[in-house]
């Protein structure tokens, strides 16, 4: 929708005034914020069609004007001017992701922490592949003669291990057999293919002999079901006492929590970054909460998201580039990751 540049002008200034204090905006104070400002009575005729465009509202007929969603999102997509990245910001991202683990997981967890520390809002993180990503590589530590170690290695980087003990000890030929397995029946199948009936389908393919390793399949495919199911991590819950009563905060930190909710909430949006307002959502408790996320990559196809929930009235203009430097982060982190396990 076209708004006349005195419309904008009115619509920014109200939304930063709002955004600054909370409290609605009437036509004395945007005399003070409006550069060469008309006269109030214009100004009421401004707000007055700029409420029925759906971009403000009037709490009630004394009070000044408040944005509705309309007008944050016409303010985020059209106003704000993102403000850069300070290099004392960036050194500082950049030594925690040097310390910290390069598998998915662990990456994404240590993203989200740096996140709620550059914004003190809550931060989440998680990974889109889950079930499509390949089983890569099976590998085996004894641990002793009937107890064995089992690595699980995927094609985007993450594994995961279990110790199995066997009744009769793990020789030669018993290893052979795995292999043949895995070489055969699991080697770059999606994790999510690895199910119940496909586990019937490789026992029985491969003879009385899989019994004597059935502990070790029966753990690959455990793992392998764990693996599939995306994991959302989350930082800085505690930030929504800052923001919201106790008894509201209460309500929406078990939603954040609850992975269904954070990605059923971030599915719809295209690759990029997204802002998503609660009031647009089907979840009574998200009204007035905003959502700002973005997605990283893996050699160029998306492979997850991260981001950050709190009040509509959050700096938009600070919080989405930092949201989208830790998401290059993490996207230059698994590249890099990627390419070293292809070679």
């Amino acid at each position: 929708m076209e708004l006349s540049e005195r419309k904008r002008a009115i619509l920014e200034a109200i939304v930063r005034a709002y955004i600054d204090t909370g409290e609605p905006i009437g036509s004395k104070i945007l005399t003070s914020l409006i550069e060469n400002a008309p006269s109030s009575a214009t100004l009421r005729n401004e707000m007055s069609e700029l409420c029925e465009l759906g971009f403000l509202e009037q709490p009630h007929i004394s009070a000044g004007r408040v944005p509705t969603n309309n007008a944050y999102r016409f303010f985020v997509q059209s106003l704000i001017r993102p403000k850069e990245i300070t290099e004392d910001v960036k050194d500082y991202a950049d030594s925690v992701f040097l310390r910290a683990p390069n598998d998915p997981e662990s990456l994404t967890l240590v993203a989200a922490k740096i996140l709620t520390e550059l914004t003190g809002l809550t931060a989440f993180a998680y990974n889109t592949v889950g079930a499509e990503a390949l089983l890569k590589r099976i590998e085996l530590l004894k641990l002793s003669r009937r107890s064995v170690m089992v690595f699980l290695i995927t094609s985007d980087g993450r594994s995961k291990s279990c110790m199995c003990r066997l009744q009769n000890e793990l020789s030669e030929s018993l290893e052979d057999l795995l292999e043949s397995i895995f070489d055969k029946k699991l080697k770059r199948k999606a994790l999510g293919e690895l199910n119940k009936a496909y586990l019937q389908n490789v026992i029985a393919s491969a003879g009385f002999d899989a019994f004597a390793i059935m502990p070790l399949i029966t753990a690959i495919f455990d793992m392998a079901g764990e693996m599939a199911q995306s994991r959302v991590q989350i930082s800085g819950e505690a930030a929504m006492y800052n923001i919201f009563s106790e008894n509201r905060a209460g309500r929406i930190i078990p939603l954040v929590n609850s992975a269904d909710t954070l990605m059923n909430i971030c599915k719809a949006e295209e690759d990029g970054t997204a802002v998503i307002f609660g009031d647009d959502t089907a979840i009574t408790d998200f009204k007035n909460t905003a959502v700002v996320v973005t997605d990283f990559y893996t050699d160029n196809h998306p492979c997850g998201k991260i981001g950050i929930i709190g009040s509509d009235r959050m700096s938009y203009e600070e919080i989405i580039p930092s949201v989208e430097y830790i998401a290059s982060k993490i996207t230059k982190i698994m590249t890099e990751v990627q390419k070293d396990m292809e070679d």
